[in-house]
């Protein structure tokens, strides 16, 4: 059986409606045994299609704890930073959208620091999320986690911080020992330029970042188109 389970589709709508029900499956089973649901997002240009259909559904907001996998270290009305993307989508709404940002701080180290801190106090100790949605770029990162990081050798702490390889821009991320932990993992991954990385992650090689998340239930739903 393979690690992780692929979904493909080659229309914009059949991914929406796929990942929309099964959203609201996991809000569903997450509920059926505790109060609050813990979904941490994630950013760039993919997902927001995603998030704008959210939008439109009838879920128990009030009962969902959003969280972010990753940030870049930018204010929050710069056009690169992720919590500022998710507020224009996910909290561009009257419903009581509950979200937790890494601005935390002046200083990213002591952000990533206070996160971690907001992490263990709100969903638990360990932090368990029930679903985690992440990208997989074209070197292989997954959250900020670039390959020759040292943010990907982190074995204590849930968060870090790690650099943009080629601009050296701070991001903060989280780290492994909190993603392998999700109890659903969520790859969402867009274009057939993606498909020789996607092959290596599907193969778990070690040497991209992405491959190394082993986290028991793990999906990547593709939009070929």
């Amino acid at each position: 059986m393979n690690r992780i389970e692929v979904i493909s589709f080659e229309r914009l709508e059949e991914w929406l409606e796929y990942l929309t029900l099964s959203f609201k499956e996991i809000i569903k089973t997450a509920l059926s045994h505790k109060p609050i649901c813990h979904v941490a997002l994630s950013g760039g240009s993919t997902p927001v299609s995603f998030y704008e259909r959210l939008c439109t559904e009838a879920l128990p907001w009030e009962k969902i704890c959003f969280w972010l996998g990753d940030e870049r270290w930018v204010p929050i009305e710069d056009a690169q930073s992720n919590e500022g993307m998710i507020r224009r989508t996910l909290g561009a709404t009257n419903k009581e959208f509950q979200f937790y940002g890494w601005h935390l701080s002046e200083e990213p180290s002591q952000a990533a620091a206070l996160y971690e801190k907001m992490l263990l106090e709100k969903v638990g100790n360990p932090p368990i999320f029930d679903l985690i949605l992440l990208g997989i770029g074209e070197d292989g990162h997954t959250a900020s986690l670039f390959p020759d990081s040292e943010a990907l050798e982190e074995k204590e702490h849930y968060t870090a911080l790690s650099l943009q390889p080629s601009s050296g821009q701070i991001r903060l991320t989280f780290t492994f020992p909190l993603i392998n932990m999700a109890n659903q993992i969520w790859f969402l991954v867009s274009g057939n330029r993606k498909q020789p990385i996607i092959e290596k992650v599907l193969s778990a090689a070690p040497e991209i970042p992405a491959g190394r998340v082993m986290a028991k239930n793990q999906k990547l739903i593709w939009l070929k188109a």
